[in-house]
C-alpha cells in the first residue's frame, strides 16, 4: 500500500464523521490523480508483461516484472526498455 493509500482510506473515514475543509477537499483529490495515475501505470505494465509472455520474450518480461515491483513500492514509474 501507497501512503497515498493510506492518506485517502483517513480523508474517507474523516469525512464520514465530518465534511471535509477545502484543504483535505484538495489533498483528496491530489491523492486521487495520483491513484489514477498508479492504477493506469500498473494496467500498462501488466498488458506488456502478458505480451512478452505470449511472444516468448523472457528479457523483456524480467524487465517489466522489476518495472512492476518498482512501480507498486514506490509508486513511481520503472525504466521502459528502449
Amino acid at each position: 500500500m501507497l501512503l497515498i493509500h493510506q492518506r485517502l482510506a483517513e480523508l474517507y473515514t474523516i469525512s464520514c464523521m465530518r465534511p471535509l475543509t477545502p484543504a483535505e477537499l484538495t489533498e483528496q483529490q491530489h491523492c486521487l490523480h495520483a491513484n489514477s495515475v498508479y492504477c493506469w501505470e500498473i494496467s500498462r505494465l501488466n498488458m506488456e508483461e502478458q505480451l512478452a509472455e505470449q511472444t516468448g520474450d523472457a528479457l523483456w518480461q524480467e524487465e517489466i516484472q522489476a518495472q512492476l515491483a518498482e512501480v507498486r513500492t514506490s509508486g513511481k514509474a520503472g525504466r521502459r526498455r528502449k
